[in-house]
């Protein structure tokens, strides 16, 4: 099956987002280290054991001057401020993967986060997960990639928060807001997926492609996160 996984929100200020972002839903995070690779640093809420959100900003502005192009792509989607950049889809076995690959007319690329790309976290670990399209192909145009983790392990939704940070508990996703359609959305998931088949709501608002906003569903009941959408760049 594939299911919704994270959602990545791109930001000047990782800790100011972050820390507002709680403040506003009452859902609590963590540090989730940081990616060697695009110099950019990353905060995690939960909002379900198996989705989340992942705040990033730029860390370090030497991969800016040495031209990494998905630190550029951040710097330029977070001129004005912070927004939904990315939303990441989630496959059970890497044949969904490859097949989403080949709806696309493309193939895995086992660098695009393997090992030597992935995230760092704090306690040592590594993440290690592979993807199709790549996040510069798919969410310059507002749609979302698929994710695949090898060696399964935990979750990053599922690690414990910072305590004090938030005493809300989400329970999954109610609803989610993009642009464009259902026929669209189809159109890009292809045979691998259908939109009806999410466990939720998904509402269209017709305007360009892109992820505008989640209904989370808490024990404090349904919280709304809304942020703007990616600014469309072409391939």
């Amino acid at each position: 099956m594939i299911h919704f996984d994270h959602l990545c929100l791109a930001t000047p200020n990782v800790y100011e987002s972050t820390f507002r972002l709680s403040q506003e839903t009452g859902l609590g995070n963590y540090d989730g280290g940081f990616f060697p690779l695009y110099g950019v640093g990353h905060r995690v809420v939960p909002l379900a054991p198996d989705v989340y959100i992942e705040l990033e900003s730029i860390v370090d502005q030497r991969k800016l001057r040495d031209g990494v192009p998905f630190t550029a792509f951040m710097a330029r989607q977070t001129q004005a401020g912070e927004r939904f950049i990315g939303w990441c889809l989630r496959a059970d076995t890497r044949e969904e993967l490859d097949a989403f690959a080949a709806h696309h007319r493309t193939t895995v690329d086992e660098r695009t986060t393997g090992k030597d790309a992935g995230r760092q976290m704090m306690n040592g670990t590594r993440g290690f997960a592979l993807q199709t399209p790549s996040a510069l192909t798919a969410w310059p145009s507002g749609k979302p990639n698929l994710y695949f983790k090898p060696d399964a392990g935990t979750h990053a939704a599922s690690l414990p928060v910072v305590p004090g940070s938030g005493t809300t508990h989400g329970r999954g996703i109610a609803w989610i807001e993009i642009g464009e359609s259902e026929t669209a959305l189809a159109a890009w998931l292809g045979d691998v997926a259908s939109p009806r088949g999410f466990p939720f709501e998904i509402r269209y608002n017709g305007g360009p492609a892109g992820f505008y906003a989640v209904g989370v569903d808490t024990d404090e009941g349904v919280k709304e996160i809304r942020r703007a959408a990616v600014q469309l760049e072409a391939p």
